[in-house]
This record gives structure tokens, sequence and C-alpha cells, in this order.
């Protein structure tokens, strides 16, 4: 195994299996009948991955849960532009492998190494780790198999910074506003990392309904999320609490004085 191999060039030379499974999505608006058959085995054992400045390299595994079957699976990183194929995609990290045959039961470790280009000394970077599984070919004729895809956040964390983000969420400011018929929640953060909204509820005791499905607020940035059926609930709107996922994936609350809005 190549280990500077990188997915930019892991398929120049052939179609990927992120192009085909393009190609198979497109097929489907051209049957008429079909059983559809999408349900993945592989699992990424993390649901994020902090690479901090110094480090030689970061590992994490996937695992194929299937008893019977093994898979096959393709990974690449990206830039934000989920939609770019492997081919297209450059980014300061090499990873290995780039694609893998993960028997039943048996897990992959993955490998990222930081190659060394400047980055932002005073707030994270994201980046994007991908998955594509594809399944064995169905023996039925009528059964179409689909590509499953999976994605996750990469963060690159330089030296310097404070060592825990939600220690530094005090600092963010929220207000809600309306924008034509819809109501928005949006926020100010000052601080150097990426905070990933699980959801937002309203009023002291934060038993209102959630609004948002997720969504992340980049560093030293403002950003604004769409309240979901806002208006059809009369609720306090003077506090609002936010749910955070912190970088082992956990939950982490924090309620908040809405700001005036100006």
């Amino acid at each position: 195994m190549n280990q500077n191999q990188t997915p930019s060039t892991s398929f120049t030379s052939k179609t990927s299996l992120f192009q085909r499974s393009r190609h198979v999505a497109l097929s489907l608006s051209m049957l008429a009948i079909v059983t559809l058959s999408a349900r993945a085995e592989m699992i990424i054992e993390t649901t994020r991955v902090i690479y901090r400045e110094g480090q030689r390299d970061v590992s994490f595994k996937v695992t194929n849960k299937s008893t019977e079957s093994p898979a096959f699976v393709q990974m690449w990183l990206d830039d934000g532009n989920q939609s770019a194929s492997p081919e297209e995609i450059n980014t300061p990290f090499t990873m290995t492998p780039p694609v893998a045959r993960v028997n039943a039961g048996r897990s992959q470790v993955v490998r990222l190494v930081y190659t060394g280009e400047k980055m932002p000394s005073d707030k994270e970077s994201v980046y994007w780790f991908n998955m594509l599984e594809v399944p064995p070919k169905s023996e039925e004729s009528n059964k179409l198999t689909l590509a499953i895809r999976s994605r996750i956040k990469l963060f690159y964390r330089p030296k310097g910074l404070p060592s825990d983000p939600m220690a530094q969420t005090d600092k963010l400011e929220w207000r809600v506003m309306q924008n034509g018929d819809e109501w928005e929640l949006q926020g100010h953060n000052p601080t150097p990392f990426h905070m990933s909204l699980y959801n937002v509820t309203f009023g002291a005791d934060a038993q209102a309904r959630s609004f948002t499905d997720g969504g992340m607020l980049a560093p030293q940035s403002r950003g604004t999320f769409v309240l979901k059926d806002f208006a059809k609930h009369k609720l306090p709107t003077d506090t609002v609490t936010v749910n955070f996922i912190n970088d082992y994936g956990a939950v982490s609350s924090k309620s908040f004085s809405l700001k005036q809005t100006p």
C-alpha cells in the first residue's frame, strides 16, 4: 500500500466509485418499478475527527458490522464541496487507504497525516471525511442496490487555542429575527472554534420544542439558522438554550439571554 497516496490521485485513469454512484442515482428516474436496497453495513467509529497541530497523524476505524459479507469502500476528504468528486479535491492531508475491502465483522484503520501547508493559526479549519460503501450486485433482476455515503467533520486545531471549545460558548450571542415569512436564529461566534449545533429550545425551562436541524457556526463569524414552525407556537423569546455537539460527539447545553434586534 502506498502510504503517500491521496484520494485526488487514486482514480485519475478510471471512473471512481463516487462517479458511479451518481450514475446509479440518475438512473433511478428512468425506472418505472424497482425494489430498492440501501442498507449500510459500514460504520465510522467516531462522529468527528480533531487533528491538533503538532500531531504526527490521527487514526480512527471504519467497521463492517455485517456478519456475512465483505464490504468495499472508497474514502476521501473534501473542503466543504460535497458534490465534487475525489479527483477534483485538494486538501492539506494524505489519507490511507483510499479504498478498502473490509471483511465481515472486521475493521479498517484510517490514517490521516497533515502535509504541512500553511493554515490559519488563529482559528480552526474544517474539512470532511467521506466514506462511500458500494454493496454487492444483487442477483434479483428487479432489485436496485444503492451506494451509501457517510460524511463526518475533520477539524484542524492550531496550537495556542484554548483547550476546551465548550468553555468558550459563553462568548456567543444570539438573537431572533423575522425574515419575510420565516423566523431565524442569528448567532455571532467571536471564538476561534467551529460551534456545531444539535438543536435549540426556547424558554427558561428549555422545555419548548426544538426548531433547528443542527448546523455549524464558523469561528469569528455570524450565521443564521431557520426556525421551523416558530410562528405557530407562543414561545418566550427572551431565552434560548443551544445544544452543542462537543469534541466527543456528546451534547453540551448552554442557555443564553437573547439580544434585542438592532
